[in-house]
């Protein structure tokens, strides 16, 4: 090899800078060399020693090999963290029986978190727990987000918060997720038997159809996996209850019920079982937002319609009880003139009813103050009040009417509240039996007397009538001075 510049082949190399000269021109032929080739010396005892260090891709300076401090780690900071971070994530891993390569694709998101600062002031697990998520969204597995927090023990939203801000920060685009990914989970914990797999495809075929529909983008996968489980669990013979689906899919039974009625409300909702199984509807139904506006925007206009027209005499107003809903009859049109001379005479008009009206109520309510009997009048009409009793049966209101219930429906609300209550109402049953046998046994609880509350600074029940009693209370409380005469105190507050 030549000089690039003159061509001699003259070179002086300096080993401590790593740079070769050319002797002829001074040109810097190399620089920094470096050295990726094995070498081995012998060291005074005689044995083999490897001269050089390993740099490694995620380190940022040579190790010390030797030297007297041999023996201790010269791992530096972050180094130490991306092994912690290694070792919960493979633990993590294994409790949720995820492979190996999961760990790896977790441990570069970790790594990459790293790089961002994004640990710091956050604690590890909920970090883990992200990276592991994030590979499990992608992989698409059937771990949820709450799996995580209760195999952590840690709160599932703050976990949530971390997840959105770690792919916020390294600009994650996650894809959607499936809910029938989850079906075949929830159906084996649900304990259909040999019927799961059958129950899985009918649920399947169920999220298809709400897919189709509209009613699984914008809803989380949980509460649509819960509502065609539970329809799927009827569909082949299985009582299943809205509280053992909440129990499994871990959403509120309110979210069930309203994915079931939104499902109510389409095309397939009103197939049978063997016309579901056999037929797929090619049309799609409206979105359930779509079909809520158009009913809340045409309840407005129904009302408008159906209002009776305004007439001008009060007493064809009396007379009125059946809507009317033909149109009411153009009124004149006013000159501009005439319009603000008669909204000056109404204006006067109504501002001399409103004194009139408010000087007429001052009356009547000066005289009712002044009357004495009104306390009595007050105490008999509380009294008449509480002895006459309003009986339900005997209203008109059309309103009062939908909401007193049916003997059915008394029956069946009084189930469901059974239903509901039963661990509480066998726990007083239990206590009842408990407390009857001990009385059969002559062991008898005597209930606890409850002290009644006492202000630290009162000797009396009642309050001081005059302020020489309170005065003179506050003296005997408090002697300050026995040269004080506290029965003279009686006459400093006489006229």
């Amino acid at each position: 090899m030549g000089c690039p510049s003159c061509g001699s082949t003259a070179f002086e190399s300096d080993v401590a800078s790593g740079n070769t000269y050319c002797l002829e021109c001074g040109v810097v032929v190399e620089q920094n060399a470096i050295v990726s080739e094995v070498t081995f010396g012998e060291a005074s005892s005689g044995a083999a020693v490897v001269q050089g260090s390993l740099v490694s891709h995620d380190q940022t300076h040579a190790r010390p090999m030797g030297g007297p401090f041999r023996n201790q780690s010269s791992l530096e900071s972050r180094e130490m963290t991306i092994a912690n971070g290694r070792r919960r994530i493979s633990a993590l891993a294994i409790a949720l029986k995820l492979n190996e390569r999961h760990v790896e694709a977790a441990v570069r998101y970790f790594t990459l978190a790293i790089n961002n600062n994004f640990i710091k002031g956050r604690r590890s697990q909920y970090v883990v727990a992200s990276c592991l998520y994030i590979v499990c969204r992608y992989s698409k597995t059937s771990h949820m987000l709450i799996d995580f927090s209760d195999m952590l023990q840690i709160n599932v939203f703050k976990l949530g918060s971390t997840f959105l801000k770690l792919c916020r920060t390294l600009e994650i685009t996650l894809p959607l997720l499936d809910p029938s990914l989850y079906i075949s989970r929830f159906a084996a914990l649900l304990e259909f038997g040999p019927e799961t797999s059958r129950v899985a495809n009918d649920a399947i075929r169920l999220v298809a159809r709400m897919n189709r529909d509209w009613m699984q983008i914008g809803r989380r996968p949980a509460g649509i996996c819960g509502a065609c489980l539970l329809i799927a669990a009827r569909m082949n013979n299985f009582r299943r209850s809205v509280r053992e689906i909440v129990h499994v899919v871990k959403v509120a039974d309110i979210t069930i019920q309203k994915r079931l009625d939104e499902f109510r409300i389409t095309e397939s909702g009103d197939l049978s079982i063997a016309d579901f199984r056999s037929i797929w509807l090619e049309g799609q139904s409206d979105p359930p937002s779509f079909a809520k506006n158009q009913k809340t925007s045409a309840d407005p206009l129904d009302a408008v319609s159906s209002s009776p027209p305004i007439k001008d005499s009060p007493s064809q107003l009396e007379k009125q009880d059946v809507p009317n809903t033909q149109p009411r009859e153009p009124s004149p049109v006013l000159k501009s003139e005439e319009l603000s001379q008669n909204v000056k005479i109404d204006s006067q008009e109504q501002q001399s009813q409103l004194l009139e009206e408010s000087r007429n109520i001052r009356k009547e309510v000066s005289e009712t103050l002044k009357q004495e009997d009104l306390k009595k009048l007050s105490s008999q009409l509380n009294v008449k009040l509480n002895e006459d009793e309003i009986g339900l049966g005997d209203v008109d209101d059309d309103e009062i009417q939908e909401i007193l219930l049916d003997k059915e429906e008394v029956e069946t609300k009084t189930q469901v509240w059974m239903e509901l209550n039963k661990e509480y109402l066998a726990e007083e049953e239990a206590k009842n039996l408990k407390i009857q046998e001990d009385l059969k046994k002559g062991i008898v609880k005597q209930p606890r007397k409850r002290r009644k509350y006492r202000p630290k600074d009162s000797t009396s029940d009642g309050l001081a009538n005059t302020p020489a009693e309170s005065a003179k209370e506050m003296m005997q409380q408090r002697t300050f001075s026995k040269k004080i005469n506290y029965e003279a105190l009686d006459m400093l507050f006489n006229e």
